[in-house]
C-alpha cells in the first residue's frame, strides 16, 4: 500500500510539471478560448463576436523586410495571430500545426502571422535571428516581431502573460478565438474554431 501512495504522488508531481510546460514564461497555462461564445456553445451567427480590441488590431507588426502592417490592413481574410518566442518550447512544438493550418486553408483566405515577442529578457530579437530559425524549422507562414505595447494587449485579453498566445480573427476583424499555451487539446480546439470560422 505505501508503494502505491509513492507512485500515485510521483504520478501527481509528474502531472503538475508536465502541466506548467505547456506555456512559457511563469504564468498558469491552459487554454483561455475567450471568444465570445466560442466555447460556450452560445449563437453561432459571426455578429455575436466582439471586435478585436484596438490595440491589436492596429498595432505594428513589423516584418522581416523591414516593412510594416497591421492586423486591420488584412481584412476579408481570416487570421491567425500566434505570438511566440524563440527560447519557447511550447511555440516550438504548436509551429508544425500552425504550418499545417496554413496549409490547408492559404487558398481560402486563411493567414498565419507568427508574432514574435523578443528573446528572454524582452528584448528585440534580431532578425537574422528569426529567419535563421525559420529555415531550421522550416516555417513558410509569415514571421514578424512586435513591440511591448501590442503584446500587453494579448496579455490584458488572455489575463496570462505567458506564450505562446494565439488569436483568431474573422474576415470581420472580429474575435473568434484565443489560445494560451500548447498541446493536444489546445491544437484541436484551435483547428475546429478555424475550421467553423473559415466555413461561414
Amino acid at each position: 500500500m505505501r508503494e502505491y501512495f509513492k507512485v500515485l504522488l510521483l504520478f501527481v508531481g509528474f502531472s503538475v510539471v508536465f502541466s506548467t510546460l505547456t506555456a512559457c514564461d511563469g504564468m498558469q497555462a491552459g487554454n483561455a478560448n475567450l471568444a465570445n461564445g466560442a466555447s460556450k456553445g452560445n449563437s453561432s451567427k459571426s455578429g455575436n463576436y466582439p471586435p478585436v480590441v484596438s490595440g491589436i488590431a492596429e498595432g505594428a507588426i513589423h516584418l522581416l523586410d523591414g516593412t510594416k502592417t497591421k492586423l486591420s490592413d488584412h481584412k476579408g481574410k481570416v487570421v491567425i495571430l500566434n505570438l511566440w518566442g524563440i527560447w519557447c518550447g511550447p511555440c516550438r512544438d504548436e509551429m508544425p500545426h500552425l504550418q499545417a493550418i496554413q496549409k490547408q486553408y492559404a487558398d481560402q483566405g486563411l493567414q498565419v502571422m507568427g508574432l514574435n515577442v523578443g528573446d528572454h529578457e524582452g528584448k528585440a530579437e534580431p532578425v537574422e535571428n528569426i529567419k535563421r530559425f525559420a529555415e531550421q524549422m522550416k516555417i513558410d507562414y509569415t514571421l514578424a516581431r512586435v513591440e511591448s505595447p501590442m503584446i500587453n494587449q494579448f496579455y490584458l485579453l488572455s489575463k496570462q502573460n505567458s506564450v505562446p498566445q494565439t488569436i483568431i480573427v474573422d474576415r470581420e476583424g472580429r474575435l473568434r478565438g484565443l489560445f494560451v499555451g500548447g498541446g493536444p487539446r489546445v491544437y484541436s480546439e484551435m483547428k475546429s474554431a478555424v475550421e467553423k470560422t473559415m466555413n461561414e
